[in-house]
């Protein structure tokens, strides 16, 4: 491990360590201020520019004026017109996905209706009526354990594909 230079002795030059030569730094970015003796806020260094000297050479004295990106214009394709996409460039389950999430909840609430009628209809009887209640007691606990696993599964899918369009984002930035 090495120290850092004196104040008073200047830059260290660069010799490569045990992991190869220390990175450059980019010329775009400037680094943040040190701070002073006390500790805090900048070192003030007296110098041609004012108290923190002239902007370095190649580095504009202001900072330009930040420009909003905008993305590429996409036509968004229906559903049909995705599917026979053959290059994939348009997803259709994205598009899909809220409707999957309806179906598979509505599924679920019946099953759930007929494993409770089921259950109410056993604990009718003089022999398993225990059964019965167990079912009738279990039921909500059911339809709220299977909605959660769908509903993680969907999450992951939504996931997956947002990934994918953020990706198609920046690559277009790019």
């Amino acid at each position: 491990m090495t120290n850092p230079p004196d104040p008073g002795q200047g830059p260290r030059p660069q010799t490569p360590g045990p992991y190869g030569p220390p990175p450059q730094q980019h010329p775009s970015r400037v680094p943040p201020p040190r701070p002073g003796p006390g500790g805090t806020g900048p070192q003030q260094m007296p110098g041609p520019g004012g108290p923190m000297g002239a902007p370095p050479q190649g580095m504009p004295s202001q900072q330009q004026p930040h420009q909003e990106w905008t993305p590429p214009e996409r036509t968004e394709k229906g559903l049909l017109a995705a599917l026979l996409d053959a290059n994939f460039n348009h997803l259709v389950t994205p598009k899909l996905i809220k409707l999957w999430y309806i179906i598979a909840l509505l599924l679920i609430s019946l099953q759930c209706l007929i494993f409770l009628g089921f259950g109410i209809w056993i604990a009718t009887w003089d022999d398993f009526w225990a059964w019965g209640v167990i079912m009738v007691v279990a039921t909500p606990l059911v339809w709220l354990f299977e909605l959660l696993m769908v509903r993680i599964l969907m999450e992951a899918v939504v996931v997956r594909f947002k990934g994918v369009e953020h990706l198609r984002v920046i690559k277009d930035k790019i």
